[in-house]
């Protein structure tokens, strides 16, 4: 996987736009800024279609932004890897909402890519966008990933997502300008979680 921000991921929340949230069958129900409530949860075997299905409802320039290439539908291999219960190799999280939490509408991932090194990434639909689901999202990867393990976290982001870059900021990643590209710039965060998190904390603390 190549970590690849959407522009519209979800910026800007304040300290307290949140609403109150509880664990629920392993997962996380959450009421986003606008008051809508959803639930984020690790993917597992049987969400492909779900996840396909989501990838086919975004634009193709959403799709270009977070694939890097005009991407109809995720491949057999990358639905493999996506639903693999081994937070040692990566893992992704997903918001649902709809009446029974059954519709994806946001998706983060973290793939180890070295020992303690891990590229993430966060897509969020076009209707559940500047609500802060994707800063919340990027959240609760990052405990998800240092709970396995994940000391550093890397990204890539299109030079002209001025928004993402914007986000990752925000929330600690720094640019590096050692590596230099015409097209995109590579950020990258060092973890500060304990170290007595789980990855089954990652989705149970309030």
């Amino acid at each position: 996987m190549s970590a690849r921000f959407v522009t519209e991921i979800g910026f800007g929340l304040e300290a307290g736009a949140w609403g109150g949230s509880v664990a629920l069958d392993g997962a996380r129900c959450v009421r986003v800024a606008d008051g809508r409530v959803i639930s984020i949860r690790r993917a597992s075997q049987g969400d492909e279609q779900f996840m396909q299905r989501f990838v086919g409802s975004l634009s193709a320039h959403s799709r270009y932004q977070r694939f890097f290439h005009p991407l109809r539908e995720l491949t057999p291999s990358m639905l493999e890897r996506m639903v693999q219960p081994d937070d040692t190799h990566g893992a992704v999280l997903l918001a649902l909402a709809g009446p029974v939490h059954a519709e994806v509408v946001g998706l983060a991932q973290y793939d180890v890519v070295e020992p303690g090194q891990a590229e993430v990434a966060v897509i969020v639909g076009e209707s559940w966008r500047r609500v802060g689901l994707g800063t919340r999202l990027l959240r609760e990867l990052e405990v998800l990933a240092a709970g396995a393990g994940i000391v550093e976290a890397h990204a890539d982001i299109l030079r002209e997502n001025p928004a993402a870059l914007a986000l990752l900021q925000q929330m600690g990643y720094v640019v590096d300008t050692s590596a230099r590209d015409l097209y995109t710039l590579h950020v990258v965060k060092r973890m500060m979680l304990p170290s007595r998190y789980s990855s089954r904390q990652a989705l149970q603390r309030r």
